[in-house]
This record gives structure tokens, sequence and C-alpha cells, in this order.
């Protein structure tokens, strides 16, 4: 039998697919180069074969049969050899999947001792509490499981990450016996939902849903169902719901079983908190306040720094795109399974440090705590705005990324590669998408994980962030080199000494066709200020109303009146309350009611109605004041509205002095 050091340097040895040197398990592992060189005789004497199947040479460790290395590693594993942290996860796993423990039991499949037993339920004790799980004794039975089956599932899921983390792969087996359901099913449905719904969603999120639809499937057949679930009212009113709906018996068919509408619910409930490829997609558009902190984060990350990112659109729509599912995922507890920390602080420590204090205000608002990986997927997207400023590139060979590390890593990514060469990136994928690439215009793919080449296509493996050695990779394809951006103002300016009449309009469109990529306007866009939105006819003061229902649709006359939207606007923007309930009460006694623009908006504006009398919304939370609004592309009202919060928020606010200030009109 194998030792456990020798069992150690096996499992690190298998870890990805490339070979390692021995300096590189030696760090791995805190062992001496000689002590391994040792263990690896010990490893070709157990695997007694004619054959060499583990050679030293160069300083590195090569294997000629990977799979004969794991049958070794499988027969020399015993419960026994566990260490202290694996003897926990194997403790957890019969807690979650089997429900009931018994003590002596444990205590003879470990080979320790009862009090040690204790010991490391002590531990797990903190862990279970995490998820508001409890052990209690069960008469003549041991200890048993206690608590919601939603939360029980949260932990399984925490469980799973641990167990791969941990490269044992006794408990890989373990967990075929608990888990005994294959993937065809559940990658049907998952492509089938992400089809229905025009969303891809990337690896991670893709692994998680996959992972709790096993989960659900196995633990309904385990007479282990949902009860309740929080928000089920809006998640069924979800695109997510419908799409899982319609996909339900597809899973149900493969797996023969029958889940409850409240599963679906849940499961929709997955695919809301996972991290879209899709720039334009949001599961939550009402979420305005989530908009306006975003937009705030912009202009406090804009202090720091001597580029000016605030008119980058890509940056607004991507941090929305990113942050609301993030926020959806971190309050339901769904957590991420891989890491980009270490890279971020090694390369931009600066960048996480801004990013890290401009997102107190965001977990002060909403009582969450982001974590450093949270912070990391946050900072790119600013690093990404940061280069998208500084240099364009033009474009030349039809690039493919493949990046199974979410949305916002791969924006960094294809950002790095724009600004050092002149390429077209046709698309973006996840991994689990790859093999559908269809295209006959790649040239090159460029990959963050191991993929196979696709018709012939070359492949080059980098890192998310670029390191010195992807660059030297690159450069030897010899992939063209960037070139310089040009200013649109600076063009004008040329073209104004030299012209006396033209038309601006034909002139930006005829550039804009001729640069490409390379030309920046950076005279066009407009951000409307408090100034730009506020009339006096749009304010009313001292109105008296019997309801909500009733001050909402007086703040809608308004925007009727003066042709800000029309009436279907209006009667949505009730809908939308009934529907949702108070979240558009953003304020203490400030409600800020809208809806989707979706043609009933003819321009952005504001409309004020103050109370005479509070009213009561849904939920019963006091409404004073109205502030209805329109937006005609769902951005260009953001400016003004972020104003309009800060003043209403203080608390010397006062309608009368607002409305002397800010309406000029």
């Amino acid at each position: 039998m194998l030792g456990s050091r020798a069992i150690l340097i096996l499992q690190d040895i298998l870890e990805g697919d490339k070979e390692k040197s021995l300096r590189e398990i030696s760090e791995d592992l805190g062992l001496g180069e000689r002590t391994i060189r040792y263990e690896v005789e010990k490893i070709c004497d157990a695997l007694n074969e004619g054959e060499t199947n583990i050679e030293i040479l160069k300083g590195s460790l090569l294997i000629k049969n990977k799979e004969k290395i794991r049958e070794l590693l499988k027969k020399n594993y015993k419960c026994t050899d566990f260490s202290s942290k694996e003897r926990e996860i194997y403790i957890l796993m019969k807690i979650l999947f089997e429900r009931i423990i018994n003590q002596v039991q444990l205590s003879e499949e470990l080979d320790i001792s009862r009090s040690t037993i204790k010991i490391h339920l002590k531990d797990l004790e903190e862990i279970l509490n995490k998820y508001q799980l409890k052990l209690e004794l069960s008469h003549k039975k041991g200890l048993k499981l206690i608590g919601r089956e939603e939360d029980i599932r949260k932990c399984i899921l925490k469980l799973l990450t641990r167990i791969k983390n941990s490269k044992n792969l006794l408990f890989q087996e373990m967990l075929k016996k608990y888990i005994d359901i294959n993937d065809e099913g559940v990658v049907i449905f998952i492509n089938y939902c992400q089809k229905i719904m025009n969303k891809i969603i990337s690896d991670e999120a893709y692994e998680i849903i996959k992972k709790y639809l096993k989960i659900s499937i196995l633990m309904v057949k385990s007479g282990f169902e949902l009860q309740n679930i929080k928000n089920e009212k809006f998640l069924e009113s979800t695109l997510e719901y419908k799409a899982v709906e319609k996909g339900s018996s597809l899973l149900e068919a493969h797996y023969d079983v029958e889940l409850p509408k409240v599963e679906y619910l849940k499961i929709a409930d997955y695919f809301l908190g996972s991290h879209s490829y899709n720039l334009n997609y949001s599961y939550l558009e009402n979420w305005v306040e989530i908009e306006l902190l975003v937009k705030k984060l912009i202009y406090n990350f804009n202090k720091r720094i001597e580029i000016d990112i605030t008119k980058d659109e890509k940056l607004m729509d991507g941090l929305l795109n990113h942050i609301k599912p993030t926020i959806y995922r971190i309050k339901n507890g769904i957590e991420l399974e891989n890491s980009i920390y270490q890279e971020v602080i090694e390369s931009y420590p600066n960048l996480f440090q801004i990013t890290s204090e401009i997102v107190e205000e965001l977990e002060d608002m909403l009582n969450i705590k982001f974590s450093r990986d949270e912070i990391s997927f946050i900072a790119i997207h600013f690093k990404a705005a940061m280069d998208r400023n500084k240099v364009k590139s033009n474009n030349k060979k039809n690039v493919l990324i493949v990046c199974g590390w979410g949305y916002g890593t791969s924006k960094l990514l294809a950002q790095q590669l724009k600004d050092l060469y002149s390429i077209n990136i046709i698309d973006i994928v996840p991994t689990h998408l790859y093999r559908k690439s269809t295209s006959k215009e790649i040239d090159l793919i460029i990959s963050t994980v191991d993929v196979e080449p696709l018709n012939d296509i070359p492949v080059i493996k980098v890192s998310p962030i670029l390191t010195n050695n992807d660059i030297q990779n690159l450069n030897k394809i010899k992939l063209q080199k960037s070139t310089k951006k040009f200013l649109y103002s600076e063009i004008l300016e040329v073209v104004k000494k030299s012209c006396t009449n033209f038309d601006e309009k034909i002139l930006l469109e005829g550039l804009k066709d001729i640069f490409k990529g390379n030309l920046v306007d950076d005279i066009s866009s407009k951000n409307f200020t408090i100034f730009d939105m506020l009339d006096k006819n749009m304010i009313l003061e001292d109105i008296e109303v019997e309801n909500w229902e009733e001050a909402v649709k007086k703040a809608g006359e308004s925007l009727i009146k003066y042709g800000y939207v029309n009436e279907k606007y209006v009667e949505d923007m009730v809908e939308c309350i009934k529907k949702y309930g108070s979240y558009m009460v953003i304020l203490p006694k400030f409600a800020f009611p809208h809806s989707k623009s979706e043609g009933n908006v003819m321009k952005s504006g504001f409309s004020i109605v103050s109370l005479k009398r509070e009213v009561k919304f849904p939920d019963e939370t006091p409404v004073k004041y109205i502030v209805a609004f329109s937006s005609k592309d769902n951005k260009e009202h953001l400016d003004a509205f972020m104003e309009i919060v800060e003043i209403m928020e203080k608390k010397d606010f006062n309608l009368k002095k607002f409305v002397k200030k800010y309406c000029i009109k």
C-alpha cells in the first residue's frame, strides 16, 4: 500500500493536463525534491508493471498512462488514511446525503476515537450554522440533520466545491454512489432553457445549475422536496421560470421523475443568479436603485483615476449585466467556484483596492458583503474600460475567444487582445458551447482553458489576464500589432479649418465607416442633467388622494399631458407596483414609479407629486412623494436621476426650495 505522501504526489501530478516539474510539486506540497524522487520510486514499484509509467526527465515528471495511476490511487485510498480535513468532508457528506449519522459507526469507519468524532462534529457545527442547519439527537438512530431543504441543498453545493478542491478520488467515487445521475438530461434541459431565454450563461453558472439540477432530482426521488422558497410570486412572473416550465417535460421524461412547481421555481432562481454572456440581457429591468448605484460606482471610481470612463456605455451595460445577478447570487447563497483574486491582486493591486472601497455603499444599501472574488470580477470591468479609453484596434484576423471564467473576464481578455493586436473578435463563448461554434470565418481560437482544435483551426491557450509568456506565444503566430485610435473632435477641427460648408452628421457617419473601431466619437454623447429633465409644470404640491394607485396616476397625468409618455405607460407603472410590491420606494417616503419604454415613451423626464397626506404602498410602506419618470433609452435619465435622489435623501429636503433651484423651465 502507498503512504499518504505518495498519494499526495499522485494527486498533484494528475491535476491538469500539463507535465509538472519537481520544483512545482515541491512548492505545491511543501516536500523536498529528494523526498519526491524517493516516493516516485515507491510508486513505480507499486505499479509492478514491465514498463515504466512514471519517469523523471530534466527535472519534470512524465506520465505515460494516467488511467493506471488513477486506478492505483483508488486502490490505495482508505478512510483510515484521511487527514483531519478529509475526515470532516467525509462526515459532512454522510450528514447531508444520509441525513442521520451514528457516531459509533463513524468511529469504526474512520478508525478514530469517539472523542475525535465529537471534535469533528463541533467544527462542522460552525459550517452547518452558516446554513441554518443543526444536528439533533434522534432516539435509537443517532444524530439527525434538521433544517430547511433549501438550505441543505445550498450546503451540498458548497460541499461539492470542497470535494473538487480536495482532489481526493475516493470522495469522487463516494459521490457516484450518492448522486448516481448522468449529465445527459440536465445538459439538454439547460441548453433548451438558454435557447428559450436567448441567454448564454457562463461556464461557472452552467456547472452550478447542472449540479443543482442533479441534487434536486436526487432529493425528490429520495422524498426530500422543497416546501416553499422566497419570492415565489416574483419568480413565477420571470422569463426564466417560463423557460424552465417549458423544458420540464424534457427533464422529467429523461429521469422518470415528477418535480413539483416549487422545484422549478427554485431552478429558475438559479438561472436568475447566473452570469450571462448577453450584454443586453437584464432579468430585472426595474432595479432602478441598482442602476443608480452602478452609476455612482463608475463616478466614484473615475474620481480616483486619470482616464475619463464616465461616458463608457460598455462599462455601464457590463456592470449592470454583472452586478445584478451577482447580488441575486449573494442573497441566495450561491457561491463562486472559480477565483481570479490572486491574478488580479498581483497584476492590478491598486484597482482592486479602489474597487473594494467603492463597493461599500452598495454593500451598505443591500446589506450584503462582496467577497474578494466578486470584487476582483468587478475590478476587471473597470480595467477593461480604462483600456478601452486608451487604445482602440483595427480588425484583421478573425478570432474566437473561449473563456470559462464568465462574462467580465472574457471581456477583459478581449480588450487586452484588441489593445495589442489588430484582430476581429467574432464571438466570445463559454466552454460548453465551444463545439457549436461552426463559423467558417474563424482563423484563430484563443482560449483560457484546454480545448481540442476545431476543424484544424489553431488554438492558443492564455491566462485570463495576459502574461508576458502569453504575449510571446501570440507574437510567434505573427498577429498584426494594433494601431492608434483617433478622436472625432480633432478630425472635425481640421475639417472646419479647411471647409466652409459640410453636413457634420454625414461626415461623422463616413468617418466611422472608414476608421471602424479606431474612431472615438467624443462629441455626440450628451449627459442629461437635472436641469434638462425638470419642468415646473410637471411638479404638483399638496395633492389629496385616496390611495397609492391614485397618487401614481396623478403623477402619470403630467407625463401624459406634456408629451413624455402615453396612457399605456402609466397603466404599466401601476401594474408593476401591483406585481412586484413596494420595490419602487427607494428612499423613505419617496416612490419612483416607472415602467419599460416599449414604444410608450416619447422623451425622458420627471414629474413630482407631493401628497397632503401619506398613502400606504403595498407592504404597508408609507409614501409622501411620488417621483414618476420616463426614459427614452433606459439610460439618458440616469445622471439626472442620481442627482435627484442625492438631493431628496438629505434630511433637510424641501420641495419648494428644490423647485426654485432646479426648475428653470
